[in-house]
């Protein structure tokens, strides 16, 4: 089949990244895009990963053309609290790759010597952020730079990510890049599908009789899966067994503090039956309590929620929240791509946004859809659909696996939510995934001696969940690991030598860090001017 013509259902974020990123790597072919004007999108997806840095420079989009219309805001890092024991700790997940350029931190599990001989006092589970990503003192002072951070390989373009308004970005791209670049937008709800004898679609018919031809179709209809799942019966394959959020209350809450709250990391608060997100924008707070029912009923989160508002904003702003309820759909289905028809973003499927993953799931998959449709000018068969599809497939696989992960290594059991998120998970699909990023901490330390080693080979770039095994305190080795091992080294380096210019260093980084603007300053002077 050769793709010349394409459709997309559904608008939204997910449908206009897509027709944006098409017209503009596939100028050659015909792109329309149909929306109904009864559906409105979930408005969930306001936070993202540095990955999406991918999609903006494929788009050649600059901060400050985009962020002004969206209300974005950078992100640093994600912050957990309440997820190991539930008492007030939190630790961050910062972005971007392990600072390992100083002698003492050459690599990151070193932090566990320094640990063994000097305490968790010392070295608690928080800090094993700062000791091997320094952007984490941006996160944590919410604080913001244009280029460098001293002795870091931190990028600016690549390790921020971005908190926006989802439903504002896809207006934007719709205006300013998809419309102009000739995209066809149409408004209407699917009343027929027409099929060819080979079980592909040939048209869709809108409830008002026109009929629309595409060699491909791209379902953007959300968790309905309109076309991916009614038409084409590609089978929907839940992760209940994984991840037991199913529902959440949504909200958004002007700021009390603007300069103060405008934090630079999505903070991801513990609660009994869940978590809440804190996303801030330019303009407000975009926030939810994500639960599960079984544990938890409606009314119940809702309590829980306003108490948690009243204490973390106002209780007037507890008590004035309009709260929007979400049911969640975890899973995926089967196959993305079938016959003719793609599924992007929520159609194909979903994984709790503990980790920022929805927009992810839309992003990398229209990107490498892209790429398909290009390696053959257009020309594509099976091997091209089996091929994305294991792609996709393995991708949000990894991620369930990943959030799942913060729920296993916890040390909560404060009630039967907790105790069972950390009991009950089912790891049997899961493969080594879980464990071979903890086993990667403890079998690596005896080739510490060298940066080019296995833990840094293959965790630089994908450290997220070293950061989760060490803010949730699972240790790779303690102290009697520590006294046996230390004494086979060839060259032991100089411990006491290394803690001491830690704390130095560690000291300077605050300092400098306070010297460096506010977020809210640094969005003020370089994109919104005001």
């Amino acid at each position: 089949m050769k793709v010349e013509s394409i459709c997309i259902i559904g608008g939204g974020s997910s449908g206009w990244m897509s027709a944006a990123i098409l017209s503009k790597e596939h100028p050659d072919k015909e792109i329309c895009l149909i929306e109904s004007e009864k559906t409105k999108p979930i408005g969930v997806g306001e936070s993202t990963l540095g990955h999406f840095n991918r999609f903006l420079i494929r788009m050649g989009l600059k901060d400050d053309s985009w962020m002004p219309h969206c209300n974005a805001t950078y992100k640093t890092s994600i912050a957990f609290k309440n997820f190991r024991e539930g008492k007030g700790e939190r630790f961050q997940y910062p972005f971007g790759k392990f600072d390992t350029i100083d002698w003492y931190c050459d690599n990151p599990v070193r932090f566990y010597e320094l640990r063994a001989k000097y305490g968790k006092e010392l070295y608690p589970p928080e800090e094993f952020a700062r000791f091997a990503n320094r952007s984490t003192w941006l996160a944590e002072e919410c604080r913001m730079v244009e280029s460098e951070i001293p002795g870091s390989i931190w990028n600016e373009r690549l390790d921020r990510a971005y908190h926006l308004d989802a439903e504002l970005f896809g207006q934007y791209l719709k205006e300013h890049h998809c419309i102009p670049n000739g995209v066809h937008h149409l408004t209407g709800d699917i009343g027929n599908v027409i099929k060819r004898p080979d079980g592909s679609i040939q048209s869709i018919i809108t409830d008002d009789g026109t009929s629309i031809s595409a060699d491909m179709f791209i379902d953007c209809t959300g968790f309905k899966s309109l076309l991916l799942e009614q038409h084409m019966g590609s089978p929907f394959e839940d992760f209940h067994h994984k991840l037991y959020n199913d529902a959440a209350l949504a909200t958004q809450i002007p700021y009390v503090d603007r300069e103060k709250q405008m934090e630079t990391y999505t903070d991801c608060v513990g609660m009994n039956a869940g978590w809440i997100w804190n996303i801030p924008l330019w303009h407000r707070v975009g926030t939810g309590y994500c639960y599960s029912s079984k544990y938890i009923n409606q009314c119940e989160a809702e309590v829980e929620f306003r108490k948690y508002l009243a204490v973390r904003y106002s209780p007037k702003i507890a008590h004035e929240a309009e709260f929007k309820p979400i049911k969640i759909k975890h899973g995926k289905h089967t196959e993305a791509w079938v016959k003719n028809v793609v599924g992007i973003g929520l159609s194909y499927g979903f994984v709790e946004p503990l980790e920022s993953t929805g927009l992810m799931t839309t992003h990398e998959n229209i990107l490498l859809l892209s790429e398909y449709l290009e390696r053959r000018e257009g020309i594509v068969t099976r091997f091209d659909r089996d091929s994305y599809n294991g792609q996709v497939n393995n991708m949000i696989e990894a991620m369930s696996n990943f959030v799942s992960l913060h729920y296993a290594l916890s040390s909560r059991e404060d009630n039967q939510y907790w105790r069972d998120v950390t009991e009950n998970i089912d790891y049997v699909n899961m493969g080594k995934h879980l464990y071979s990023e903890i086993d990667a901490m403890a079998n690596t330390w005896m080739l510490m001696n060298s940066v080019e080693n296995t833990f840094i080979k293959e965790h630089d770039e994908q450290s997220g969940s070293i950061y989760i095994c060490a803010g949730q305190d699972y240790i790779p080795f303690g102290k009697a690991s520590y006294k046996e091992k230390i004494g086979i080294h060839s060259n032991p380096y100089d411990v006491k030598e290394a803690h001491e210019q830690y704390q130095k260093d560690r000291q300077a980084m605050k300092d400098w860090s306070h010297r460096q603007p506010t977020h809210y300053e640094y969005l003020r002077d370089n994109i919104y001017n005001v």
